[in-house]
C-alpha cells in the first residue's frame, strides 16, 4: 500500500512485480476525466494492460484492475473483486490532501479502502511533504460526529450508522453532540447499467471547525482524522475503513476515554 504522486513519465515505463511475477494491470474507466487520469496513468506506468468500461464487463477480466473511487461502476468491481477473491488497487484522495489539488497526491491500496495498519516508518517522507502543526491533546467539552457520506454509507452498507452511534454515545456520555455532514454530500442511485452514480443535493458547509471546543471526533472513515488528530483531538472510528484506527478507540462505548496514540507514528505510517 502506498501514498503515490501519479505524473506523467514521458517515455519511462514502470512494472509492478509480485514477487518475480510482473502484475498485469487493467483500469476500471471512471467516466470523469479528472478522475480519469489517475487510472490512466496508473495503468500506462505499469507498462500493461487496458482500461476496461463497466457497462462491457460480463466477467472480471483476468488480470489485476485498479479503480479510482466507488462510483461510476468502480464501486461494483470492487465487491466483484472481493466476492472472487482477486487482487485490485484501490485509488482515492490522500490521507493528507486532496487528489485534484497539485501535486495530485493520492492513496493507493491493495485489496482494501485505506491502510489501517501502522507500517513503522521513518518521519522523513512525513515531513518532507505532508507536515503540519501537531497540537497538545486537547481537553474540550464537546463530540463531533461526523457520519459516512451518503455513497460511503451505501457502499459499505452502514446507512443507519448515524442513528446507531448517537443512541451508542448518549447511552454512555451527557456531553453536547455536534453533528456535521460533509460539505459536499450528494445522494446516489444506480443507474441503467447498474453503476452507482451521484446524484447533486443542496448541503450545508458550516465552516471551519473549532477544534478546541472537542472532546473527541467519532466518524466512520473521514479523512478529517488527520486534522482532528493534528489539532489534539482524539478519533473514534470504524476499525476497518479508516486510516486512524491503528491508533485510536474503535469501540465507541468508550467515548470518555478515547486513546491517544502516537500521531507522528501514524502520519509517518500513511505517509509512505
Amino acid at each position: 500500500e502506498h501514498n503515490c504522486r501519479i505524473q506523467q513519465s514521458g517515455q519511462t515505463q514502470y512494472v509492478y512485480n509480485k514477487g518475480k511475477q510482473k502484475i498485469m494491470l487493467s483500469g476500471i474507466h471512471t467516466t470523469k476525466p479528472r478522475t480519469q487520469r489517475y487510472v490512466d496513468a496508473f495503468v500506462r506506468g505499469s507498462g500493461q494492460g487496458r482500461v476496461y468500461q463497466f457497462r462491457d464487463i460480463k466477467e472480471l477480466p483476468g488480470e489485476d484492475l485498479t479503480m479510482y473511487g466507488i462510483l461510476a461502476g468502480s464501486g461494483e468491481v470492487y465487491k466483484w473483486c472481493e466476492k472472487e477473491h482477486r487482487d485490485f488497487y484501490f485509488m482515492d484522495h490522500g490521507y493528507f490532501t486532496n487528489a485534484h489539488d497539485s501535486p495530485h497526491w493520492l492513496r493507493i491500496t491493495k485489496n482494501k479502502h485505506c491502510q489501517n495498519i501502522l507500517q513503522h516508518k521513518p518521519a522523513d517522507r512525513y515531513e518532507k511533504h505532508f507536515k503540519q502543526d501537531i497540537k497538545p491533546w486537547n481537553k474540550g467539552k464537546r463530540i463531533l460526529v461526523l457520519p459516512p457520506t451518503n455513497a460511503i454509507a451505501n457502499f459499505f452498507n452502514v446507512t443507519n450508522w448515524l442513528d446507531d452511534i448517537l443512541k451508542i454515545l448518549r447511552n454512555n456520555s451527557d456531553r453536547p453532540i455536534d453533528v456535521r455532514e460533509k460539505p459536499y454530500n450528494p445522494t446516489i442511485e444506480i443507474d441503467h447499467v447498474g453503476a452507482t452514480v451521484k446524484v447533486d443535493r443542496p448541503t450545508v458547509n458550516r465552516g471551519n471547525i473549532n477544534w478546541q471546543d472537542y472532546h473527541a471526533t467519532v466518524t466512520y472513515n473521514s479523512n478529517t482524522m488527520v486534522a482532528s488528530l493534528a489539532n489534539g483531538v482524539p478519533v473514534l472510528c470504524d476499525p476497518v475503513n479508516c486510516a486512524a484506527a491503528p491508533i485510536s478507540e474503535t469501540d465507541f462505548s468508550k467515548i470518555e476515554t478515547p486513546k491517544y496514540g502516537d500521531r507522528i507514528a501514524l502520519f509517518s505510517s500513511l505517509a509512505y
